[in-house]
């Protein structure tokens, strides 16, 4: 099911607002520690898959890190906005990017797998487009036990993942060498997904 949350939602300047705040700007915690780490392993090329108001985008720039970006969302009003400010931009669902194999050296979202229906699409997506890793910053941390949580009245997930059957579906993708989780603080954890 196509999740419309966003575009129905994000017309509205002060929910833009309140949409920015939830996110963070380029300084929020995970976002600085996943640049800090981008940089340290010389990674050069990027795509932020569920970017949102494209922070990140804004984040490299600022730290003056030389990285080829492009941004994924579905909701047009932000990917209208995001290009307006020349941000290089797909509209695209995060199960079905149209970009080839092992397009960028890092597919990397933040905060979007716990509102999909199941994680293993994106994931399988982001492994897919990943030319040496794949990265999720989770907000719902997962846990021992799998909890779907969607709400039909605003067609949105935020569901919590069993840390133990992510790892399991890891282990049969063919394309994927190791994986490590790095904890960012209380409230994120990093997926870090090294591939071949």
């Amino acid at each position: 099911m196509e999740q419309t949350w966003w575009d129905k939602n994000l017309t509205n300047p002060q929910m833009i607002d309140t949409f920015k705040e939830w996110i963070g700007t380029q300084n929020a915690q995970s976002k600085v520690f996943i640049r800090k780490y981008i940089s340290s392993k010389n990674y050069t090329s990027l795509i932020d898959i569920g970017c949102g108001v494209a922070t990140e985008f804004e984040g490299y720039k600022s730290d003056r890190y030389p990285i080829e970006y492009v941004g994924v969302d579905s909701c047009k009003t932000l990917v209208r906005s995001n290009i307006h400010r020349g941000v290089p931009m797909i509209e695209a669902n995060c199960e079905n990017i149209p970009v080839k194999d092992n397009s960028y050296d890092v597919a990397f979202s933040r905060h979007v797998l716990e509102h999909q229906p199941s994680y293993k699409g994106t994931i399988s997506e982001m492994i897919r487009i990943a030319r040496k890793e794949a990265i999720h910053v989770f907000f719902i941390i997962p846990n021992v036990i799998e909890k779907i949580n969607y709400n039909p009245l605003d067609n949105l997930y935020h569901n919590t993942y069993s840390r133990s059957d992510i790892e399991q579906f890891l282990f049969q993708n063919k394309k994927v060498r190791s994986f490590e989780w790095k904890y960012i603080s209380d409230k994120e954890w990093s997926l870090h997904i090294f591939v071949n």
